[in-house]
């Protein structure tokens, strides 16, 4: 019987200890060191076009974010944004390199017009009609 109630306080101190240390003993940080930089936070952005995590071992996934396929010839890429977008809305570039406008007419000269084939949005170049001058 006293071996038994020995047997129990053992235990109950060891169980007792084994608690106490794992409640005081520190927990990690959850940032990481990525290329040079210390992240505080588990996601994180180093550029505008990267998603990072720290994972628990502290080491780094990283994956770069998609962008749609925009709809210009002109596309802007703004400063701390990845994808690009369209400020002009849908253009076409004309054979001298102008950006043409949806629903806008571009003279390349006096016998030639330019517009957006607003029906086919996987080309940017401007359909351009010549007309020839008609002789009296």
């Amino acid at each position: 019987m006293i071996r038994l109630a020995v047997l129990a306080l053992f235990l109950s101190y060891a169980i007792c200890d084994s608690f106490i240390s794992l409640r005081l003993s520190p927990t990690p940080a959850p940032g990481c060191n990525y290329r040079g930089t210390y992240y505080p936070s588990v996601w994180f952005n180093p550029t505008p076009c990267e998603r990072c995590q720290c994972t628990t071992s502290g080491e780094v996934m990283c994956f770069t974010i998609p962008c749609l396929h925009t709809l210009c010839a002109d596309p802007v890429i703004e400063k701390d944004q990845c994808c690009p977008r369209c400020p002009n809305g849908y253009t076409c570039k004309a054979p001298d390199g102008h950006i043409v406008k949806a629903g806008e007419t571009y003279h390349l000269n006096s016998y030639t017009s330019c517009q957006c084939d607003t029906h086919q949005w996987t080309s940017f170049t401007a359909v351009c009609t010549h007309q020839v001058p008609s002789i009296p």
